[in-house]
């Protein structure tokens, strides 16, 4: 459980309160804490199979920040490239598909931990947070594309969503910690 925890850390740390945080720091704690998720699904996975079925997002997800790692770290990223013609304009658009599809494919993984980790009771409250980051991330997303026209929003939003990714991990916590006193 403890590393399910301490990845979702990982994976929520962000260097700054950009929309597009692609940095090499981004993507390194992104490969940590993927890796930490899926040693906990592992762990978890002996007694609870269903976790088991997680593994292949989670894979994806490392796959996906090794890759967007390297680009960075090789000055590749899609997010850089000029777009002087056709080609790099495809690239640009291709790599941001995917920085996109990744981001989303978080909460997705976060979904089914707690379908298959946390009872029916204390399933609302971390549910309403992550519906709550989701709409939060893309209202970011959003706002980053008018920020010539509201230039602090998406700073703003992006703050929002980091204060809620706190709460989360303190809901999420909470109840873990509650659940393994009930078996101990």
């Amino acid at each position: 459980m403890i590393n399910i925890f301490v990845g979702l850390i990982f994976v929520f740390f962000k260097t700054n309160l950009s929309f597009l945080d692609i940095g090499v720091t981004y993507y390194v704690t992104n490969i940590i804490g993927y890796m930490s998720i899926y040693l906990g699904i592992n762990e978890l996975g002996k007694t609870n199979q269903k976790l088991l079925k997680i593994r292949p997002y989670i894979i994806i997800m490392i796959a996906h920040s090794l890759i967007f790692f390297l680009l960075n770290i090789t000055d590749n990223s899609p997010l850089k490239v000029a777009l002087s013609s056709t080609p790099e304009v495809i690239i640009a658009l291709v790599g941001f598909v995917f920085i996109i599809a990744g981001m989303f494919l978080v909460f997705v993984i976060i979904s089914l931990i707690l379908d298959n980790l946390i009872s029916k009771a204390n399933k609302e409250l971390l549910y309403n947070q992550v519906n709550m980051m989701m709409l939060l991330f893309i209202l970011s997303g959003i706002s980053t594309y008018f920020q010539n026209y509201i230039p602090m929003l998406a700073t703003v939003i992006m703050g929002a969503l980091l204060v809620m990714e706190v709460l989360f991990l303190i809901s999420y916590y909470y109840v873990f910690r509650s659940k393994d006193e009930k078996y101990t």
